[in-house]
């Protein structure tokens, strides 16, 4: 017996082995003999006895293996199960005493290496089964805890509703770039939604109807108490809590570009304040 013969008795048992989608293969009762070169009939009644108080040496080997006598006792019409015809193979190539076969023990040698799954698996063509691997989460940067904040300091500061939900569209876009269109969005239906903070006044306007340049003004509101200088060249000034009665940061869009800019502008009776 050789390793070729080996080959050839695996050719012919083919056809009586199948492997599941998970790989598990199995050997019909008729083959596992041929391949252990034992007869079929005499391993089938060694099998029987799995339910019997007196078992066979092989089913007592099989069970100390994690078998249950009442699956062993199946395998004539299921089929006997790759790990287990690993053991039936051990069983008849080393410790069947006189009923050992050289066929059996060269059968075990042949699959020491890759194993009888593998070998079942490799003759029937079996291949695993690629698992799709899930999309990494989407990592969205906390935008709805900087918008949160800032509407939580423009009410702490008094701004408007509408000044507080520009803020909070700001810090939005700037911690997710992604909101940006939206943002956009949402910045001109702010500034369409309050068309009659145009009836507040600028520096420049106020200075027309009181004869001042605009510098002019915002030193009088300074002088005032109105109004006080910020280091921010973007908003200059703010409305002290005495001009707020007067005085608001209004939002508007600057020129060129869609960007939201706060202009510190004051109700038209500031005038009569300044002449008076």
């Amino acid at each position: 017996m050789s390793q070729i013969e080996i080959a050839q008795i695996i050719e012919q048992i083919k056809q009586e082995i199948t492997v599941d989608s998970n790989g598990q293969g199995r050997a019909s009762l008729r083959a596992t003999a041929r391949l252990a070169d034992v007869d079929a009939a005499g391993l089938f009644r060694s099998l029987k006895t799995a339910v019997d108080i007196s078992r066979s040496k092989l089913v007592e080997k099989l069970v100390r293996k994690g078998f249950e006598g009442v699956d062993i006792l199946s395998w004539s019409q299921s089929g006997i199960p790759d790990l287990a015809v690993a053991a039936i193979l051990h069983y008849y190539g080393y410790e069947a005493g006189k009923r050992c076969s050289e066929q059996a023990k060269l059968a075990c040698e042949a699959f020491e290496t890759i194993g009888v799954r593998a070998w079942m698996q490799d003759i029937m063509g079996w291949i695993k089964p690629t698992t799709p691997q899930p999309e990494p989460p989407k990592v969205i940067a906390p935008s709805h805890e900087a918008a949160q904040l800032a509407m939580l300091l423009g009410e702490f500061a008094g701004l408007d509703k509408s000044l507080t939900a520009q803020l909070a569209v700001n810090a939005a876009t700037a911690v997710n770039p992604a909101l940006k269109p939206a943002a956009n969005e949402l910045k001109t239906a702010i500034a369409q939604t309050n068309v009659a903070e145009d009836a507040y006044l600028n520096p420049t306007q106020i200075g027309e109807v009181v004869g001042m340049s605009a510098r002019a003004v915002n030193k009088c509101l300074l002088n005032a108490g109105l109004q006080y200088r910020t280091d921010d060249r973007k908003i200059p000034y703010r409305p002290t809590d005495e001009g707020k009665q007067w005085g608001r940061m209004v939002p508007a869009l600057a020129k060129g570009c869609n960007q939201t800019v706060f202009q510190l502008r004051w109700l038209p009776q500031i005038v009569q304040v300044i002449s008076g």
